[in-house]
């Protein structure tokens, strides 16, 4: 009798220590946040957010929200979490549904692609309701077959909830339009060359010393008939790295390895820094160039490059 009792004060004991840890870690423990923003994107969970928010997701936590809803559809927006709060306030917050209006953040060089993708994943509209709107858009430079490659300037956005895609997409154009305003650059056609050799430049090399040596080869190139020879551009096409027997082979105006000239658009969306470096190209003699390991190489002939590329260990 007494070794049941014992069992059972041990049980009492175990199930009182996991309810005071639970009341713990729900309601008492707290983090800090200062001015921390999670952008609940379609599909997103608590575990992610848990992540993003750096707490612990353990089995607490997993029955906790299974009881309390946590599979339910969470509102797309983005939260800001300000001050000392504990894991019941923020699940309440989302809950809630207590958004900041939607952010969304286009990083420097991404694709039209990319941008309409993660617009969708924010619902501020699909790629059929986006290019509807583009149809209708009267813009300035030229945009060919409705092509807006080149024009999601880089930036983060924050719209209100319910926002139509014509409002996003007229920020997001506008934005283009304060940074490279119409009557600033007269010779539209120059302007979108420009604006292609500036996206290649921005997928080719990240460091903003590099950008300006980078685009004076491919001017340098673009001057004597040499191809620009960017992996860069069949990347764009093919949405993924381009394999060496692609870049010979590919028949198509994307690659540049076949065909001499600017591609056809924009292969992204630069930031205006990238523009500028374009527009302050440092021409040398060099006309080769690669990145390794974070550090790019010059050089002015095919031998030395090859020299260069199996020095740095880059080609084997």
């Amino acid at each position: 009798m007494k070794n049941t009792l014992k069992v059972f004060y041990v049980i009492i004991f175990l199930i009182l220590l996991m309810l005071l840890s639970f009341f713990y870690n729900f309601f008492v423990a707290k983090k800090n946040y200062k001015d921390v923003n999670i952008n609940v994107k379609k599909g997103t969970t608590f575990v992610q957010i848990y992540k993003d928010l750096k707490l612990r997701y353990g089995i607490i936590d997993r029955v906790y929200l299974k009881l309390n809803g946590g599979n339910v559809k969470l509102k797309v927006g983005t939260y800001k979490f300000n001050g000392k709060l504990s894991k019941y306030e923020i699940i309440r917050k989302i809950k809630k549904s207590e958004t900041n209006g939607v952010r969304l953040t286009i990083p420097e060089g991404f694709t039209s692609k990319q941008v309409f993708a993660r617009m969708e994943a924010l619902e501020l509209g699909s790629k059929e309701d986006i290019e509807k709107v583009l149809k209708e858009m009267d813009f300035p430079y030229p945009h060919p077959n409705n092509n807006f490659e080149g024009y999601f300037y880089p930036e983060t956005y924050i719209f209100p909830e319910n926002v139509k895609t014509k409002q996003v997409v007229e920020t997001i154009l506008n934005e283009f339009l304060k940074k490279f305003p119409p009557e600033k650059y007269p010779d539209k056609q120059k302007f979108y060359d420009n604006l292609k050799l500036a996206s290649i430049v921005e997928a080719e090399v990240s460091d903003m010393a590099d950008k300006p040596k980078v685009a004076g080869i491919f001017i340098k190139r673009l001057e004597i008939g040499m191809r620009l020879e960017s992996d860069a551009t069949l990347k764009y096409e093919l949405g993924r790295q381009a394999t060496r027997n692609e870049l010979k082979s590919q028949n198509t105006v994307y690659n540049s390895y076949k065909v001499k000239g600017l591609p056809p658009t924009p292969i992204g969306n630069p930031p205006i820094e990238t523009f500028r470096a374009v527009l302050n190209a440092e021409k040398t003699d060099n006309l080769f160039f690669f990145t390794h390991k974070g550090k790019t190489y010059y050089s002015k002939t095919h031998e030395e490059h090859l020299k260069k590329r199996r020095e740095s260990g880059q080609l084997k």
